[in-house]
């Protein structure tokens, strides 16, 4: 009964979870490139399909790590994909909105900052925890 019960909280929030990230990055892919922007609408089932079947590829291969160290990898790249969403944003912000709508100089440069806060954040952490950063200061 507590595995049966367990599975109903996790479940909804696993497959909502994986929603959201999904649309994210098809989002993401779909502004990023001119091919699939090209691409019949009806057809980005499809896109959507490929994306599912990489994150549950990755899912699977996380299950297999110690749960502490996929604590830790999920913080390091989830900061650095803070950083270029921030990058990202301000990307689409200041070419797709119309000039009234684009955000101020002052909140450009601050999600310019932001991003390259997270993404160093990210990027040193990654360093540190492959050895990388001991070699290049050493």
């Amino acid at each position: 009964m507590t595995i049966f019960c367990g599975f109903l909280v996790l479940a909804p929030t696993m497959s909502s979870s994986a929603d959201g990230i999904i649309r994210r990055w098809v989002d993401a892919f779909w502004t990023a490139s001119a091919k699939l922007r090209e691409m019949d609408p009806k057809h980005i089932k499809v896109v959507y399909l490929r994306v599912l079947i990489c994150y549950a590829i990755f899912g699977c291969f996380a299950l297999m790590l110690n749960p502490s160290n996929l604590i830790k990898y999920a913080t390091m790249f989830f900061n650095v994909a803070l950083g270029i969403s921030c990058w990202h944003t301000m990307a689409i912000n200041t070419t797709l909105l119309p000039k009234p709508l684009r955000p101020h100089l002052v909140i450009r440069g601050l999600m310019i900052l932001a991003g390259a806060y997270f993404f160093m954040l990210g990027t040193l952490a990654v360093l540190k925890t492959t050895g990388l950063l001991d070699k290049l200061t050493s």
